[in-house]
């Protein structure tokens, strides 16, 4: 026994020596055929846990510099591990338990599968970069606007969102700063109306696009109505009504300023309008010495179911109704020159003498003429010829009568009067008929005077 065991330590160094040697073997063998190797993984995101811890402060933080991606993430292990490994079994961490007084929190990496044989994990970057401010919550009134231009002959009407506020919520120095919400549709080109889905974009003062990564919104699109309506240009028109004062005349001048309107609406509609009319009410002269100039607001006036084009006319136009005082003009006529019509046949008509008012002329006198008093405008009076006044008298109740037509009759004189001009004193004729075959100095037959 006692030889036995004296061989036994006789033989311990030995035995030691033959299992470093077999360990090392081992080792040389082992990394001959797995040895150590170095993975990159690219761009890991970083998981931040316990984020509640802030906002439950009623703070928000947001991360700087993109500090939750990792742009590579190192691994050591052996070449079996590292083959067997996806680059979703790769994460990192970010507990805000850790929470530095810089605002940073540690990264710490993990491998969802044999992670206690990874020898190394280093990443290019450590921590996680944090901007932690007071939240704040706003609402914003939320308008929308339009790019590009409708077709021809089209026209913008109302441009309406169903929602017409939008709620913020994130850091305070961000929703600070925001001065406007706002959804765009493209109207380009465009002929009917449209409904459309848009985006809200968030402006500061500038005009400037903010990030609203770090921001929470109740609504981040809205529904936009956009009204595309035919346009037509029509007239105004306005007709006088009532009567200057005595010895005053409209001359005619009637002046609208715009002299036309752009009106939108259905084209059903708008087919059916040929102008806008103001009412005879807003242009009343009467007893007036001067010209009427009145401002008057048509849009009460629009047909139903249209509108001014134009979102920035009011409506206001400008009539003149002109006015001028009237002349009289006195015009000598002779009585050779009045025709006497439907004499009767077998019968001659002689003018015995003309009324004109003021006094009888006969016509073997001294002054065979008599007078016509014409009213009108200064231009009118003026246009006056007469040789284009054509006095005439109708012997037509003479002609009634056939063969018993002899006799003295007094009938109106006519004359051709000239455009916007009166006639102001009435004229008659005292004609006698006789037989053409009566002689001269002949009794007449009747002898009374006839209207």
């Amino acid at each position: 026994m006692k030889n036995k065991s004296n061989r036994f330590l006789k033989d311990l160094p030995l035995r030691v020596i033959s299992l470093v040697i077999a360990t090392v073997l081992w080792l040389l063998v082992n990394n001959i055929n797995d040895p150590i190797k170095t993975w990159n993984v690219p761009n890991v995101p970083v998981k931040l846990q316990h984020t509640s811890l802030i906002t439950d402060r009623g703070e928000v933080y947001s991360v700087l510099d993109n500090t939750d991606v990792v742009p590579t993430v190192t691994i050591r292990a052996h070449r079996s591990i590292i083959d067997s490994l996806q680059k979703d079994d790769i994460y990192a961490v970010a507990d805000v338990e850790n929470l530095t007084s810089l605002n940073t929190v540690e990264i710490q990496y993990y491998s969802a599968k044999y992670n206690n044989e990874i020898e190394e994990f280093d990443g290019s970057i450590k921590n996680v970069k944090l901007s932690i401010e007071k939240k704040q919550t706003k609402s914003f009134a939320l308008s929308c606007v339009t790019s590009g231009t409708v077709a021809q002959g089209y026209e913008l009407g109302t441009v309406v969102p169903e929602q017409n506020q939008v709620r913020v919520s994130g850091p305070e120095s961000v929703v600070g700063s925001i001065a406007r919400a706002t959804a765009t549709v493209d109207i380009s080109g465009a002929t009917a109306s449209i409904s459309t889905y848009q985006d809200i974009r968030l402006q500061d003062a500038d005009g400037n696009d903010i990030d609203t990564s770090n921001l929470t919104m109740n609504i981040t699109s809205v529904k936009v109505n956009v009204n595309i309506l035919p346009v037509k240009t029509v007239p105004v028109t306005v007709e006088p009504s009532g009567d200057p004062e005595e010895g005053y005349l409209a001359n005619g001048v009637v002046t609208v300023d715009p002299e036309t309107v752009q009106i939108e609406g259905k084209s059903s509609v708008l087919e059916k309008i040929d102008s806008i009319v103001i009412p005879s009410e807003e242009a009343d002269i009467t007893g007036l010495t001067r010209s009427l100039q009145e401002t008057v607001n048509i849009r009460d006036y629009l047909p139903e179911g249209t509108a001014f084009a134009d979102s920035s006319f009011d409506g206001t136009v400008n009539i003149t109704i002109g006015i001028e005082q009237a002349q009289d003009v006195t015009v000598e006529v002779s009585t050779d020159s009045i025709s006497l019509n439907n004499v009767p046949a077998g019968f001659r008509a002689q003018i015995l003498s003309v009324s004109d008012g003021g006094r009888t002329t006969g016509s073997s006198g001294d002054s065979a003429v008599f007078d016509l008093v014409f009213r009108g405008l200064s231009a009118d009076i003026d246009s006056i010829k007469v040789s284009d006044l054509a006095p005439a008298a109708d012997l037509q109740i003479a002609a009634q009568k056939g063969g018993s037509a002899a006799g003295t009759y007094t009938v109106p004189v006519t004359v051709t009067v000239p455009a916007n001009v009166t006639l102001l004193n009435e004229v008659t004729a005292n004609v006698r008929i006789t037989e053409q075959n009566a002689l001269s100095g002949d009794t007449e037959a009747g002898g009374t005077d006839e209207d």
